[in-house]
């Protein structure tokens, strides 16, 4: 990062010194479609490292923090607080996903994207200074769901930069590979800064995750100089240059809210989206705990350092599956069969997961890695093929409100996710005795998508001869 933070700012200038200042139209190399993109990217590495980093000792963190319970009650509310944590990041975006995306359709993405920046930064800083309070903790992760729309508004951007399928499955593979590989450093960066951090150089009191914060809060503010400096807009929010109707301008408002409902495709497309992001969060509430938990309870009794290390698997296989596998599927088979194709594949994988709860063998190991592998495959391909589903079934002059709409209805989602992720883990692990059990609800719901998907592929067909002819009668202008 700070490698690539220093070239950029060497780009700058060099591309100050060829292109002074005039009252021509500068050509900069910031304009560029590639560069564009990776700026953008590049600007999602701290909340996403971050997390990554978080993530794997949330159930450690929480039993750190919950000093007002007592020892005998804790392991049984320790997987409720877990959800609450969760939760209490995605809550506030059930409003400010779509606030986010609709404010950057209008005033630009730049200023969303400072802002983002600056509060996940101190959020990130407050959260390292709390040493015992788990409601603290809470407010945290709230004000850092408030201001975490950035994947939102860098969504709509790349929709924006990239009008075609082959160019928005490459900028949303690149998309998803940062995820990807912020998944494999940061449980390996949190892990090893756990371990080492017992104190902080300022001589403040802090908890064993300090050092983790900083190095969040550091990501932030250089990510933060980098789009100061180096973003250009996607788009000229001032000036309409093509010809629009007068029919289309009048009815443009409507967009922002009224969208999903003229649109069916976009519908289906953002209840796929919300089921998947069930399944996701559920497992991600999960995995933690299983690893975590003492085999007595039905878990597999990691260390934190153990944890954060498997927890890189899925991301690993994100990565590769990314960069090797998931543009050629969705080019090939297109966007609605690799969805279908990548979430049936969720059964088998948690299933595998949930058998091993409990269990203490030289099995044990192997059976975890090539489920989490699955579960990284199936994270690559759906993501990407889901995100392109709806970039295509959305209007162009609101791209960025349609992903801040399947956003909100994602958090609303993942809000209910968490804690019902906790509860499930109580009741299968501790009532029930039986881990595989847990995974039941995730179950239905990847059934329930793959019926969906494959049977709303005739509808996406025609959504998109509908807006090809929307779009050549627009370029045609008025008839004379």
């Amino acid at each position: 990062m700070h490698t690539t933070l220093i070239l950029l700012l060497i780009i700058y200038f060099l591309d100050s010194l060829v292109n002074p200042v005039s009252d021509k139209p500068r050509k900069s190399i910031f304009n560029d479609p590639t560069v564009k993109t990776c700026i953008l990217l590049l600007s999602l590495v701290p909340e996403a490292i971050t997390s990554a980093m978080v993530r794997p000792l949330v159930p450690y963190m929480i039993r750190t923090l919950s000093l007002d319970l007592p020892a005998d009650k804790l392991e049984g509310q320790i997987g409720a607080r877990c959800g609450l944590f969760a939760s209490a990041f995605f809550m506030p975006r059930l409003v400010m996903n779509i606030v986010w995306g609709a404010a950057s359709d209008s005033m630009g993405r730049k200023p969303i994207l400072l802002l983002g920046l600056v509060f996940g930064g101190l959020t990130t800083l407050a959260l390292g200074l709390n040493t015992s309070s788990f409601y603290d903790a809470l407010a945290c992760r709230f004000v850092a769901g408030v201001f975490s729309g950035n994947g939102v508004v860098v969504k709509g951007a790349l929709s924006e930069i990239h009008q075609d399928e082959k160019g928005r499955s490459w900028a949303f593979t690149l998309y998803g590979s940062i995820y990807a590989l912020s998944g494999i450093l940061g449980p390996i960066i949190g892990g090893v800064l756990m371990e080492k951090t017992r104190s902080n150089p300022f001589g403040i009191s802090a908890s064993p995750y300090f050092g983790i914060c900083i190095f969040g809060v550091t990501l932030s503010a250089m990510a933060l100089v980098m789009i100061s400096i180096c973003f250009r807009e996607t788009k000229n929010r001032r000036v309409s240059v093509p010809y629009v109707s007068p029919k289309h301008v009048a009815r443009k408002k409507e967009w922002f809210l009224f969208t999903a409902i003229k649109s069916p495709a976009l519908i289906i497309n953002i209840l796929l989206y919300m089921l998947l992001a069930f399944c996701n969060m559920f497992w991600g509430s999960i995995l933690p705990l299983l690893f975590s938990t003492p085999t007595q309870f039905g878990g597999l009794g990691f260390s934190p350092k153990d944890a954060s290390f498997v927890m890189t698997i899925p991301s690993i296989s994100n990565l590769l599956c990314q960069t090797f596998v998931c543009e050629w599927i969705v080019n090939k088979i297109g966007a609605h069969k690799s969805f279908c194709l990548a979430i049936a594949m969720v059964i088998p994988a948690t299933f595998g997961l949930g058998v091993m709860g409990g269990t203490i063998g030289v099995f044990v190991m192997p059976v975890v890695v090539i489920c989490l592998a699955m579960i990284g495959f199936i994270d690559a391909l759906a993501d990407l093929s889901i995100t392109i589903m709806i970039s295509e079934s959305a209007p162009a002059n609101a791209l960025g409100s349609a992903f801040g709409l399947t956003s909100t209805f994602s958090a609303a989602v993942r809000t209910l996710a968490g804690p019902f992720a906790g509860k499930a883990w109580k009741h299968a692990s501790l009532e029930l005795h039986s881990t595989s059990a847990v995974f039941r609800s995730v179950h239905a719901a990847a059934l329930a998508s793959v019926i969906i998907a494959w049977s709303s592929q005739g509808l996406a067909k025609n959504q998109k001869v509908q807006d090809r002819n929307r779009r050549r009668s627009s370029l045609r202008g008025p008839e004379m």
